[in-house]
């Protein structure tokens, strides 16, 4: 067996003392069982994840502040004599050199997936720059980068279909976020009293309803379950927003009103997210389930703050904040054993 991480270790022996006292296991085998469970001394696996996400950081910050920084792109300019068309032709050599060496190594090298997935990514990131460039170069979609971020959606699309990169599924939702936002705020947001996080719930509402075009394709299928994820989050982190902020866009007219005016907003989350709860305990549905009972905490801490962190002292505010966790949790862990006593 291979070594395991040290927490996986502690419930393989806890299962292993349960079944021996409902008598499932001898003492004998028990033993046997314990004893072949091996801990993993360090969890290379978490180093090599974290490594990998400030390197892909590092080299977008970089890349930004070089472009933000405009006398040294001047000097850049200056030094190489390379026009937009050079520029533009070089991130595009650049972007199809990466997507060939992160082919080759997602065929050649498949027990590397955090190195090649940091390849691809950052061909991704090219790839998008390339975009900018030549949009810039051709002097089209300059008044309106929404049209820029659908291609980039489009582009990252086709990328994950080809590499099955859960990655770049995940950066095509962003890129689509982005272009949906910027474009409702030229055609929607300056003509229709509507703010950005009712838009957004809307925009999660039309995430789900891809699920059902993706169980249908076959080769968007293995996105399943990544997009329900994101879908879901964008729903409900956009509608914990609205029950904030409301339908206000400028910080300074919400500042003006009381927050008990958004009230049928949080109500409507509480009901939302007890419905995603019940949900997803009758269908044994752990993301539906666990994303339903964060955000139900959610909205209850953020309630809590709102109306009780002026008027009740520090003392008995954490106290009574102590409290409701306690009796969350104690709720919750009967669920959980009765759920555990209905599936034995």
């Amino acid at each position: 067996m291979q070594p395991l991480d040290k927490d996986k270790a502690e419930f393989l022996h806890k299962s292993i003392d349960s079944w021996k006292q409902d008598n499932l296991l001898s003492d004998e085998l028990a033993n046997q069982l314990k004893q072949s469970i091996s801990v993993r001394k360090f969890d290379w696996k978490q180093v090599t994840i974290y490594a990998f996400v400030v390197a892909i950081s590092c080299a977008v910050l970089s890349v930004i502040v070089l472009l933000a920084d405009k006398p040294l792109r001047i000097l850049i300019q200056k030094f190489t004599q390379i026009t937009d068309v050079g520029i533009s032709s070089i991130l595009t050599l650049f972007s199809i050199l990466f997507f060939y060496i992160a082919k080759y190594r997602s065929k050649n090298h498949p027990k590397t997936p955090f190195t090649n997935n940091t390849i691809l990514l950052f061909a991704a990131f090219l790839s998008l720059a390339a975009i900018v460039y030549w949009s810039k170069t051709l002097q089209v979609f300059e008044h309106n980068y929404a049209f820029i971020f659908a291609l980039a959606t489009v582009l990252y699309i086709g990328i994950a279909i080809y590499f099955t990169s859960y990655i770049c599924w995940i950066l095509a939702t962003q890129t689509l976020a982005i272009s949906y936002g910027i474009l409702l705020n030229t055609f929607v947001i300056n003509h229709f009293a509507l703010s950005y996080t009712i838009l957004y719930v809307v925009f999660g509402l039309m995430l789900l309803s891809g699920l059902f075009f993706i169980k249908k394709i076959e080769k968007l299928k293995p996105f399943f379950k990544t997009h329900y994820i994101i879908s879901m989050l964008v729903f409900f982190i956009s509608l914990w927003l609205v029950s904030i902020f409301g339908n206000y866009n400028d910080i300074d007219k919400w500042n003006e009103v009381k927050q008990y005016h958004f009230i049928g907003w949080s109500i409507f989350l509480f009901a939302v997210s007890l419905l995603a709860m019940y949900i997803g305990l009758k269908q044994n549905d752990h993301i539906l389930g666990n994303i339903g009972l964060v955000f139900f905490i959610l909205n209850l801490v953020t309630r809590y703050f709102e109306f009780f962190w002026i008027p009740l002292h520090k003392s008995i505010f954490f106290m009574i904040l102590a409290f409701i966790f306690w009796f969350i949790g104690s709720r919750a862990e009967k669920l959980w054993n009765l759920k555990f006593l209905e599936e034995k």
